[in-house]
């Protein structure tokens, strides 16, 4: 008899991460290619047929590349902080720029709270345009461009910075709320977005 050489399996939460990954990004494909493609043209081409909202509001958390003042690459190693914000976006094109597809413009501003280690803190005050596209009820993607304003406070000492903003995301919307993901320059965030 031939003994089997099994290994014994290893619960890994990388692993189990990629896995996910890779299970959502199949459901989203499924979602998107499914029967309801169609429906998925018609959106985008059908001007304001989306949620009319007077504000949207999102708690988030975000993750900031570095801290240039404060020790960012180059400066000790300090490569990045982790904390939760606010936004709200206030729509001022319901039906437009473009008129013959379905896409809004809005303003978005707000505030993040961000912790970078070694009792350095930084407020981060992000002011954008944000132009949505509507593909389905659910699915819709941004992009954003800006300015940012932070203010950073380290070893008794305080500094204001002011630099670009650019991101880019995706919408996922179930009536009036929603899960709202950025990515981009300088930070990526996931929320909970609240249209009102």
């Amino acid at each position: 008899m031939n003994k089997i050489n099994r290994k014994k399996s290893v619960w890994h939460p990388l692993r189990f991460l990629a896995s996910l990954v890779v299970g959502g990004a199949i459901g989203l494909l499924t979602l998107v290619a499914a029967p309801e493609t169609a429906r998925a043209e018609n959106l985008i081409k059908t001007p304001g047929a989306h949620n009319q909202y007077k504000f949207e509001l999102e708690p988030q958390l975000a993750i900031k590349y570095g801290c240039w003042r404060c020790g960012g690459p180059g400066f000790g190693g300090n490569w990045g902080g982790v904390g939760p914000g606010l936004r709200v976006s206030i729509p001022f094109m319901h039906n437009g720029p473009i008129d013959t597809i379905n896409n809004n413009i809005a303003i978005s501003f707000g505030l993040n709270t961000f912790f970078y280690g070694n009792d350095v803190i930084g407020w981060v005050a992000p002011v954008a345009f944000q132009w949505n596209f509507y593909f389905t009820d659910i699915i819709s993607v941004l992009g954003e461009v800006g300015l940012v304003n932070e203010l950073t406070t380290y070893n008794g000492g305080a500094n204001f910075d002011l630099y670009p903003l650019f991101q880019g995301g995706g919408r996922f919307q179930f009536g009036k709320v929603g899960v709202l993901v950025r990515v981009g320059y300088p930070m990526v965030s996931v929320g909970c977005n609240i249209q009102f």
